[in-house]
């Protein structure tokens, strides 16, 4: 497939500056990546979406998103809540000052995308945010779709650990008993789970240059040829080509695609009826977002790193929708914020898997090591486990380039934070002030 280039869609890049007065009050916060690539000017490849998404999204943001911190001031530019009474459960007029809050920061061009927050299944905030086409003034609503990149591993998890209770095969088998063409030394050493724990020794071959192949045996093909990086089982190392391994060898167990397994045994028992794995264009999806990158003053993608800082980077928006977007089980499917709950929901009541499962598959199970992440913080199956201020949080995150997102999962309370963006460097802020909200008032109250 040709390489389709980032468009803007309607007209010239959109000024950005951050505050109030900027071009359609949209503008993002910054955070950071030292592993994202950045390209000369003009040289966006739409192929390298789904590449950068995952270093960002397994570990990039999460890293950054729970750091906790003080609570700061209840102002647009603060990214930490305020102090909140002892011994008070959350209400929906509590969600309703977190929902003020954001559109103040899509005000001041600092957000744009879509939040829910759920309890025991129950939608306590459910809004849409800034504008999902700003060329024909489309706003966010709840049931706007986005990509959710890398969020989408946690669907490969849950398909691995349903054909292990089938007994269809073992977390401790070899990926040489499913797929010809590895080497001896990645066939008879590198096992299920510790492809489910990025502990493989995996590379990036597959995403991690220009213009990837769009099929699952495309990407296999670079896959096998790739010599390991570490010693399997030795230490954690973010690997988007060990979800892909993992989806082919969901295909080869089943005989069934990959997309069409996932659709009949999570979606569809879940009820996530606007999720879907495949190849597309968000300018093609109706009601999907377009998503906007933001380029600096150099004309280059303004990268990701450690940190966020709560007032937005000089550049411009540019709406990439044209963008090519390759769904796989590593990530790059799109859903909406009601779909995600719909899976969360499914997850923890067991309909996707039995409860003892539910348990593997959550529990951490290696270190990640991230600077700035809280003190608990560690990688299950497909899923982070991480404690901050003792309230545990399972879930995942996501980004690439225009779109970012993150699941929290909150299985001690029943509570559930999705918050999907279509806009660069802006989600950090609204999901730590959502877990500052939650790991504080619930540690006040114990």
């Amino acid at each position: 497939m040709a390489n389709t280039h980032t468009t803007n869609a309607g007209g010239p890049p959109v000024p950005v500056d951050g505050r109030a007065d900027a071009a359609d009050n949209n503008g993002p916060t910054k955070h950071d990546d030292p592993t994202h690539t950045q390209r000369p000017p003009g040289q966006t490849n739409p192929r390298r979406v789904v590449a950068c998404a995952a270093t960002l999204i397994g570990i990039g943001l999460l890293a950054t998103a729970c750091t906790g911190g003080a609570p700061g001031p209840d102002t647009a530019n603060s990214g930490s809540a305020p102090p909140q009474p002892a011994g008070q459960p959350m209400s929906a007029e509590d969600w309703a000052v977190y929902g003020e809050w954001l559109s103040q920061r899509a005000a001041a061009g600092q957000f744009s995308g879509t939040v829910l927050v759920g309890k025991d299944g129950k939608p306590l905030l459910e809004q849409g945010y800034g504008v999902a086409d700003r060329t024909h003034g489309i706003a966010n609503t709840p049931q706007t779709k986005f990509c959710i990149a890398s969020m989408g591993k946690m669907f490969t998890a849950v398909a691995i650990a349903q054909l292990v209770e089938q007994g269809k095969l073992s977390f401790t088998d070899t990926i040489g008993k499913y797929l010809p063409g590895f080497p001896p030394e990645t066939a008879e050493r590198v096992t299920i789970a510790q492809l489910l724990t990025h502990t493989s020794g995996l590379n990036d071959a597959a995403l991690g240059t220009a213009d990837p192949p769009s099929t699952l045996a495309g990407l296999m093909e670079r896959i096998v040829t790739e010599p390991l990086r570490f010693t399997p089982g030795s230490r954690f190392a973010y690997s988007n080509d060990g979800f892909i391994v993992l989806g082919a060898i969901i295909e080869r167990v089943t005989g069934h695609s990959y997309d069409d397994y996932v659709h009949e045994r999570i979606f569809e028992p879940a009820g996530m009826t606007d999720t879907d794995v495949r190849t597309y264009k968000p300018s093609n999806v109706p009601g999907m977002a377009h998503g906007y990158l933001l380029i600096g003053q150099d004309g280059r993608p303004v990268p990701p790193g450690p940190g966020q800082s709560a007032t937005a980077p000089s550049g411009t928006l540019r709406d990439n929708s044209d963008m090519i977007q390759v769904g796989n089980p590593s990530g790059g499917a799109y859903s909406t914020v009601a779909d995600l709950l719909h899976f969360a929901q499914a997850l923890t009541g067991h309909k996707l898997l039995s409860p003892a499962m539910t348990d593997t598959v959550l529990a951490g199970k290696v270190n990640t090591n991230r600077p700035g992440g809280p003190p608990v913080d560690k990688y299950g199956y497909g899923f982070a486990d991480q404690k901050i201020n003792s309230v545990r949080i399972v879930g995942h995150n996501g980004g690439t380039p225009g779109y970012e997102g993150q699941l929290d999962i909150y299985p001690d309370s029943g509570y559930v934070v999705i918050v999907l963006t279509n806009q660069d460097h802006v989600l950090i802020p609204a999901i730590q002030r959502s877990e500052d909200l939650l790991t504080q008032r619930q540690t006040a109250g114990r």
